[in-house]
């Protein structure tokens, strides 16, 4: 429990997974001072070594941290970094990012939420997460609880959202769920209100003469590009594609010498197929990515889609970034 202020002993009496006192064995690290993004390589580490000395007293490890934490940073501590992989990465994995969101006061937070970087804390979460967990589903009518949901979706269209009450969610929700090492789900066949999903047939001029949403002029969205079978050589244009994005914060059309652009990628997901039939899982977390393949246990993937998809969430995701990523895999 990563914690701002000395409140661990308060929050560590509401918290219960237990279905009877009996089995009520889980046990509480504090991490004082809420920064657990500064202090996870020795304290945060040194908490979760202690928790390995009883390896096999316990299934999974859940890190609560602050609300006013940005997950990157500390998600990229536990997937893909060198010193974690030889160590504690050895017996644990990163599972997934869980965001909760106040029903009540979700909407407010996010339109009022600032940074120097344009991208408050709530939207990093928001847009950095795998599961969304909308908190006291009870306190608002129910036109204003999709108002929310939809906020939501348009920040991070890859997430599931569930509504909740006092917390109460099936666990199987939110533990087990391989956020790392599975595809994204695809898009419902009822598109959201603004979807990005994006073909090259994709005309945008539904969104003429729409206001934009609070979030949306400060920066922050989401894109996604249906991704066809793709070619050895495409596969690698796409590899070149999102080092380009990711790491210099540019697309490949652009020069090193031009003027800094604000495009920023704070996560990335995707599922692509190739012509040897081979499937790849893309996950990315700032400027961290795999692009992993689909192990076949020589039957059909149950769940896994031949449609390849990739989602971008972060600020500058606008029409050209969109072109530039068709014109990669086409």
């Amino acid at each position: 429990m990563n914690e701002f202020g000395d409140t661990a002993d308060i929050e560590s009496r509401t918290v219960n997974v237990s279905s009877s006192p009996e089995e009520q064995s889980e046990e509480i690290l504090e991490l004082a001072n809420g920064c657990l993004c500064c202090s996870i390589k020795d304290t945060g580490v040194a908490a979760i070594e202690k928790l390995m000395q009883r390896k096999g007293a316990f299934d999974h490890i859940l890190l609560e941290t602050t609300g006013l934490a940005d997950p990157g940073p500390i998600a990229s501590i536990f997937w893909h970094n060198e010193e974690f992989a030889s160590g504690l990465g050895r017996d644990i994995s990163l599972d997934g990012v869980i965001c909760v969101v106040d029903a009540f006061f979700g909407k407010q937070q996010m339109e009022e939420d600032h940074s120097e970087d344009h991208i408050g804390e709530s939207l990093k979460q928001i847009a950095g997460s795998d599961v969304v967990l909308l908190n006291k589903a009870d306190l608002i009518s129910a036109d204003a609880l999709a108002d929310v949901k939809s906020l939501i979706r348009r920040i991070n269209p890859a997430a599931p959202i569930y509504p909740t009450i006092r917390g109460d969610v099936d666990l199987a929700r939110i533990m087990g769920i391989s956020a790392f090492t599975s595809p994204p789900p695809l898009a419902s066949a009822t598109p959201t209100p603004h979807s990005h999903t994006h073909t090259p047939e994709h005309n945008h001029d539904h969104d003429e003469g729409r206001e934009p949403t609070h979030y949306e002029l400060r920066g922050i969205s989401s894109l996604q590009v249906l991704c066809p079978t793709l070619s050895p050589a495409r596969f690698d244009a796409l590899d070149a594609w999102i080092r380009a994005v990711l790491w210099e914060n540019r697309i490949p059309e652009t020069s090193l010498n031009e003027p800094a652009t604000d495009l920023l990628v704070l996560r990335c997901k995707g599922l692509i197929t190739t012509e040897d039939g081979k499937q790849y899982v893309l996950q990315g977390v700032r400027s961290m990515y795999d692009m992993m393949e689909i192990e076949k246990d020589g039957e059909a993937d149950i769940g896994v889609s031949p449609v390849g998809k990739i989602v971008l969430i972060g600020k500058g995701l606008d029409e050209t970034v969109r072109r530039s990523l068709e014109k990669a895999i086409q």
